[in-house]
């Protein structure tokens, strides 16, 4: 049973990292157990499975994209768009949300996650933060992902001065950043169509 309850807990892992540190745990409490109360053959092996699952769900989850410049945008996927949404070319408005906080600090500068009304803007514009113009061409309407995004694709060497109500952003700081592609207006209503037609 505590095999069953680990491999139930290495599904839900964030990290590689953490299923280890789950199966450690579980060998520590069968090697400690009373006699007949240990780890099964059967639940060890389901446990492994399990960590090993978590392993390979998280390394498909989290990638990078590359920028021109040579800088990598790390990201993770934290919900995948519908079979047949659009992607964003240069030009096309585009209806986002998002939540920005300073990495070192959590302290949040932006944030129009939960807002009713998204934020709607032309991509190539320069509207948003850089790194937000690299990442959206390879985004799905629907898409929501957790950006790493480097000083450099931020708010640069200049940083942020402190407004009323947003927190001073230093020079070249690496800022988490949701951002989710709510629609691309004119472009998802060109899919749909083309689907319905013939």
């Amino acid at each position: 049973m505590l095999g069953l309850a680990c491999a139930f807990t290495a599904f839900a892992l964030p990290t590689p990292r953490l299923a280890r540190l789950t199966l450690g745990v579980a060998a520590e409490a069968h090697r400690h157990a009373p006699p007949g109360m240990g780890l099964s053959r059967r639940d060890a092996l389901v446990l492994a499975g399990a960590a090993s699952w978590a392993t390979a769900f998280q390394a498909a989850q989290a990638a990078e994209i590359t920028t021109k410049a040579g800088v990598a945008i790390p990201y993770t996927v934290l919900k995948s768009a519908p079979a047949g949404g659009g992607s964003p070319k240069v030009g096309d408005l585009v209806a986002i949300r998002f939540k920005g906080a300073v990495k070192a600090t959590g302290a949040v500068f932006d944030d129009i996650l939960e807002s009713p009304e998204p934020y709607y803007m032309r991509l190539g514009s320069l509207k948003v933060l850089p790194a937000v113009e690299e990442v959206l061409p390879y985004m799905k309407s629907g898409d929501k992902w957790q950006l790493t995004i480097p000083g450099s694709l931020g708010f640069g060497d200049k940083g942020r001065s402190a407004s009323p109500g947003k927190p001073r952003i230093p020079a070249n700081a690496e800022l988490d950043f949701t951002l989710e592609l709510v629609a691309v207006p004119g472009r998802d209503e060109e899919i749909i169509e083309a689907g319905l037609g013939d």
